[in-house]
C-alpha cells in the first residue's frame, strides 16, 4: 500500500514513541500509518473537525467549520501532530494489552519462580501515561 495521506511524517514519532526502534521492528509502517489514521478519525470530533480523511485516505483540512493558524503545508498543524502520536499510541497498546492478557502469569514451586506481571503492569501505566497525556493536551 503506498502512503500518501499527509500522515506519513509521523509513523518516524510514533515509532520513537512506542520504543519500536529495534533493527527490525514489531510494526510495520503500514499497521503504524492505520494506526495515525484510525487517531485522526477518532480526535475528528474533539476537534470539531478540523481534519476529515477523504475517499481517497488522504487527510485534508476541514477549512469551512474550523480556522486554522497556518497556511498548508504541513496539512497536519504542528500543535496537532503529539495528540495524533498519542492517539494511535494509545489504540496500539490498547490492542497489544487485550491480545497479551491471557500472557500474564505467575507461579513458584520449591525451587523455582516466574512472573512476568511486573512487566503487564509497566505495559498498562504506558498506557494511562498516555491516556493522561492525550487528555492534557486536548
Amino acid at each position: 500500500m503506498a502512503l500518501i495521506s499527509h500522515l506519513e511524517e509521523l509513523i518516524d514519532p510514533l515509532r520513537i514513541h512506542l520504543g519500536d526502534i529495534a533493527t527490525t521492528p514489531d510494526y510495520s509502517d503500514e499497521t503504524l500509518h492505520n494506526s495515525l489514521r484510525y487517531a485522526v478519525d477518532a480526535l475528528m470530533t474533539r476537534w470539531r473537525m478540523k481534519y476529515y480523511i477523504d475517499g481517497n485516505g488522504v487527510v485534508q483540512r476541514n477549512s469551512t467549520s474550523y480556522r486554522f493558524d497556518f497556511d498548508a503545508p504541513p496539512i497536519i498543524q504542528r500543535q496537532d501532530r503529539q495528540a495524533i502520536v498519542l492517539q494511535a499510541s494509545i489504540f496500539i497498546k490498547s490492542g497489544k494489552r487485550f491480545s497479551e492478557a491471557n500472557d500474564a502469569v505467575s507461579w513458584r514451586d520449591e525451587e523455582f519462580s516466574y512472573s512476568n506481571l511486573e512487566s503487564s503492569r509497566n505495559r498498562a501505566d504506558s498506557l494511562q501515561q498516555d491516556i493522561i497525556s492525550l487528555e492534557s493536551l486536548l
